[in-house]
């Protein structure tokens, strides 16, 4: 019994709706086709320029802040190493000198 009132729903509501609804939508469709394709190919023929610049100012800024980033990145690693190696050194080597150097026993040789 369900089955037969599926059919009979089917043939009476929903068969009739889709006519409607073909016979409605395929003008619309056809004019919002005919509207449609020059609207877009202008968009595309405005867009495209468009997109390209915004494309090469991506490209332009990658490269920009990149080679900014690799510097600063080149300058922090040349910090690292100065501070944490070769001015420990520095001041060892400074260190052994006034612990071992030569002493100053008050003459002005100047050699």
């Amino acid at each position: 019994m369900l089955s037969l009132l599926k059919a009979l729903f089917t043939l009476v509501v929903v068969v009739p709706m889709a006519l409607i609804m073909a016979v409605v939508g395929l003008p619309v469709l056809a004019i919002l086709a005919i509207l449609g394709i020059p609207l877009l190919i202008a968009l595309f023929v405005l867009g495209m320029p468009v997109l390209l610049v915004l494309f090469v100012g991506g490209v332009l800024l990658t490269i920009a802040f990149g080679s900014l980033v690799a510097v600063l990145s080149i300058g922090f690693a040349v910090f690292k190493v100065l501070l944490f190696i070769v001015l420990p050194v520095l001041f060892v080597l400074w260190l052994l000198g006034k612990l071992f150097g030569p002493r100053n026993t008050g003459s002005r040789e100047w050699a």
